[in-house]
């Protein structure tokens, strides 16, 4: 099965490296850009803190982080963003509209009427709606 390419939005916060932890050996994905502000685009992320237990995986330790913008995410057809909810409502909406699928922990967009809120122990049946 070949993995779908994915980027993480918020990847140097504890939220955007607890996707990287999720993402990392995942067998339906694999991490292909990661995403941060302009203060952290074009550096290693290791460079970047990592706060979590265990250490940082070994896949992207070498990646540049790139700055989130869907021009820089060519290569990535699902979009994990951990951006903070005044980020979120900015650059979600650009991601989507350039056509990517964004999953998402903010706020900003969960009660609009074009945005499944897909809770899979809740509405599993949502899942129907991805098609990536």
């Amino acid at each position: 099965m070949t993995k779908v390419p994915v980027g993480i939005l918020g990847a140097t916060g504890a939220v955007g490296q607890r996707f990287v932890q999720l993402l990392a050996d995942h067998p339906w994905f694999e991490i292909a850009a990661l995403g941060a502000s302009d203060r952290s685009a074009g550096i290693r992320y290791s460079e970047r803190r990592w706060v979590l237990q265990p250490d940082m995986p070994e896949a992207v330790r070498d990646m540049e982080l790139r700055l989130g913008e869907p021009e820089n995410f060519s290569d990535c057809r699902v979009i994990f963003s951990a951006t903070p909810n005044n980020v979120a409502a900015r650059v979600e909406s650009e991601f989507a509209a350039a056509g990517y699928f964004v999953f998402t922990n903010a706020g900003p967009h969960r009660m609009d009427s074009d945005v499944p809120l897909m809770i899979t122990d809740v509405n599993p049946e949502h899942a129907a709606l991805i098609r990536v």
